[in-house]
C-alpha cells in the first residue's frame, strides 16, 4: 500500500489504526462503526474518487432532471443518451487515470491496493455472463444487443449498468454525505413533482391540469409516474434510514433538514399514488425494523419518522383532498389521527431523555419481530374482511387471490393479464427460455408472436413491450441463470446488510433502499429512465460492503490474489 494511503487510513504515526477487538485477548472498546474515517467531498489526493463522486452528484442531481426540448414526447430517448454522455465521460477519465496509474506505480505496490471480488460482485458477473450467453444465441441478436428501440433494456446497456455498479462499488469510500446526495437528488424531483401536481408546470411540459382529478399520469422530469416513484420511494426508504441511524449531514447536526426531505418524498409518492410505490413501503417497514432498531435511541427516532409519515398522510388528506384515505375522513382517518397522537408523545419523551430504557439488543429483535407478526396477522385479517365488502383496491385484490383463489386479468392494473402469460409461455409454450432466455428485452418479440392478437384486444390496441415485472422479465430474457444470479446479488446485498447492521449503518441504509426496489420491481419494468439510478444504488450499496471491511484484510485478500 502507497504511503499515501497507509496515512489516509491510519495514524499521525502512519500506523494502521486497529480496534481493540483485534489484539488477543483484549475486549473490544472501539467504535461500532468500521467505516473508514470521514474524508473531504473532493479529495485531492484521490483522484478516482474525485471523478467518482461527480459521477455520483451528476446521476443522483443533474440526469433526473435531463430532459429535451420534445419533454415527454421522447423523455426515454434523451434520458437513454444522457445516461450514456455522463458514464462514458467518467468511465473513459477513470481508464485515463487508470492506464497512468499502473505505468507509474510498481506492479507489486499496485496488486496490493486491488481487493478480490466479494461475493456481490461475483453475482454481478454471472448475471452479465448470463447476458451475454443469452444474447449471442438469440435469435433476436439485434435487439438483444441494442435494446428494443428508445426503451432500451439490451445488452449493451446492461454492460454500462453493471460498469456502473463496480465503478461506484470500488472506488468510492462511501461517506454520509454520498446518500444526502442520492436523497438531495430525489427530493428535487419530488419538488417538481408536487409543484407540477399543484398545476405548476415548470418544465413546461404542457401537462398542466391543477388537481387530483386530473390523473395525470405524467408529473415532473421523470415522465411516467411508475418510473418516478421508483426512484422517489428508493430514496425516501434510504432518506428515513440515514435519520434513524444519525449519518445525516454534520451542519444538519438534529436532522431536521433529513426529516424534511424523507416528508417531502412521501408526500410526492402519495401523489404519485402508484400501487408499487405503497405496496414497497408497506413491506420495508416491518424489514427495516429489526434492522434499524438496535439501540433505544434509535426507537425514538424510528418514531419521529412515523410521526413525520403520518402527519404528511393526514395533511395530504386535508390539503389535497386526495382517494389516500377514502372520500371522507373516516374511521380511517381518526385511527390515523390517534396514531400520530402516539407516536409524537413517546418520539417526544425518548428523544428528550424522559422515558429511559436500556433493552438489550435481543429484547429489541423480539420485540420488533412480534410487532412484525402482528401487523402481518393484521393485514391477512384485512384482506379477507376487503375481499367480500369491497370491490376494488389493493387489499380487496389481495384478499381475492390469497382466500378465494381469483386471479383475475384484471387485477394489479391489468397486470395479471401478463403475467399469466408470461408463465405459460416459458412453462408450457416454450420451456427452451428456462435455460437462457430469448436475449435481454427481447420480451416483446416473443411475447407477441404468443399473445399478440389476445393481447391487443385486451390492451385496445397496444402491444406489451415489457412484462411489467422485472423478474419474470429476466426469465423470459434471460432464462433461469438470469433472474437466479440476479436475485442472488440482490439477496447478498440484503444478508450482508443483516449481520452487519450492528457494524455498519451506511450499509443498512443502502440495503433497505435494496429492499424498496425489489418490491417495487416485481410490478415495474426497467428502462433508461429509472434503471440508472436503480443501479447507482446498487454501487452505492457495494461500496458500503467494501467500506466496512477491515484494512488488514483487505490487504491480506490482495496479497493472495499476486
Amino acid at each position: 500500500m502507497s504511503g499515501k494511503t497507509q496515512k489516509k487510513y491510519g495514524n499521525k504515526k502512519g500506523k494502521a489504526v486497529v480496534g481493540a477487538s483485534d489484539l488477543p485477548g483484549k475486549p473490544s472498546v472501539a467504535a461500532p462503526n468500521k467505516t473508514p474515517p470521514a474524508s473531504p467531498l473532493f479529495d485531492r489526493d484521490n483522484v478516482l474518487e474525485i471523478v467518482t463522486r461527480l459521477f455520483l452528484i451528476a446521476m443522483a442531481v443533474v440526469f433526473p432532471l435531463a430532459m429535451g426540448q420534445e419533454k415527454y414526447a421522447n423523455i426515454t430517448h434523451f434520458k437513454n443518451m444522457t445516461f450514456y454522455l455522463i458514464a462514458a465521460a467518467a468511465f473513459c477519465t477513470i481508464i485515463i487515470i487508470m492506464i497512468r496509474k499502473v505505468m507509474k506505480t510498481p506492479s507489486y505496490e499496485f496488486a496490493v491496493e486491488m481487493p478480490q471480488l466479494s461475493k456481490v460482485d461475483i453475482a454481478v458477473l454471472v448475471y452479465w455472463g448470463v447476458l451475454l450467453l443469452s444474447t449471442l444465441f438469440s435469435q433476436y441478436k439485434d435487439v438483444a444487443l441494442n435494446g428494443q428501440g428508445v426503451r432500451n433494456d439490451g445488452f449493451i446497456i446492461q454492460t454500462f449498468y453493471v460498469v456502473t455498479y463496480f465503478v461506484l462499488s470500488r472506488l468510492l469510500r462511501l461517506q454520509r454525505f454520498d446518500l444526502s446526495i442520492y436523497g438531495f437528488g430525489a427530493t428535487v424531483v419530488a419538488m417538481l413533482v408536487m409543484l407540477h401536481f399543484f398545476g405548476h408546470d415548470v418544465l413546461d411540459t404542457g401537462f398542466a391540469e391543477p388537481n387530483w382529478e386530473s390523473k395525470l399520469l405524467f408529473m415532473g422530469p421523470m415522465g411516467n409516474i411508475n418510473l418516478t416513484s421508483y426512484f422517489v420511494t428508493v430514496a425516501l426508504t434510504v432518506t428515513a434510514a440515514v435519520y434513524v441511524t444519525e449519518q445525516h449531514l454534520s451542519f444538519d447536526k438534529h436532522g431536521y433538514l433529513t426529516l424534511f426531505c424523507f416528508a417531502l418524498m412521501l408526500w410526492a409518492e402519495l401523489n404519485l399514488n402508484t400501487d408499487a410505490g405503497i405496496v414497497a413501503l408497506m413491506v420495508v417497514v416491518p424489514v427495516a425494523m429489526p434492522l434499524l432498531l438496535i439501540d433505544f435511541r434509535r426507537v425514538g427516532r424510528f418514531l419521529t419518522v412515523l410521526s413525520a409519515a403520518l402527519g404528511v398522510i393526514l395533511f395530504n388528506r386535508l390539503v389535497v383532498r386526495s382517494d389516500i384515505l377514502g372520500k371522507d375522513f373516516g374511521q380511517t382517518g381518526w385511527l390515523l389521527l390517534g396514531a400520530e397522537l402516539v407516536c409524537v408523545t413517546f418520539a417526544l419523551l425518548i428523544n428528550d431523555g424522559t422515558l429511559r430504557l436500556a433493552p438489550s439488543r435481543k429484547t429489541l429483535l423480539i420485540v420488533t419481530l412480534c410487532v412484525d407478526g402482528a401487523a402481518l396477522i393484521g393485514g391477512l385479517v384485512a384482506a379477507a374482511i376487503a375481499a367480500n365488502t369491497q370491490t376494488k383496491g389493493f387489499l380487496y385484490e389481495f384478499g381475492q387471490i390469497l382466500y378465494h383463489h381469483n386471479f383475475s386479468d384484471k387485477f394489479g392494473t391489468n397486470r395479471f393479464f401478463t403475467w399469466k402469460r408470461t408463465l405459460k409461455l416459458v412453462f408450457v409454450q416454450r420451456p427452451s427460455l428456462l435455460l437462457l432466455g430469448g436475449g435481454p428485452d427481447t420480451f416483446c418479440n416473443l411475447f407477441n408472436e404468443a399473445f399478440g392478437k389476445e393481447s391487443t384486444a385486451f390492451f385496445n390496441g397496444r402491444n406489451l413491450d415489457k412484462a411489467h415485472n422485472e423478474y419474470l422479465q429476466l426469465l423470459v430474457c434471460s432464462g433461469l441463470p438470469g433472474v437466479g444470479s440476479f436475485l442472488a446479488f440482490l439477496g447478498i446485498m440484503v444478508t450482508k446488510a443483516f449481520k452487519k447492521a450492528t457494524d455498519n449503518p451506511q450499509l443498512v441504509c443502502c440495503a433497505l433502499g435494496v429492499v424498496a426496489y425489489a418490491v417495487h420491481a416485481f410490478f415495474g419494468y426497467s428502462l433508461p429512465i429509472n434503471s440508472p439510478l436503480m443501479w447507482v444504488l446498487f454501487g452505492l450499496t457495494g461500496a458500503a460492503i467494501r467500506s466496512g471491511e477491515p484494512a488488514e484484510t483487505k490487504q491480506v485478500n490482495a496479497k493472495k490474489a499476486i
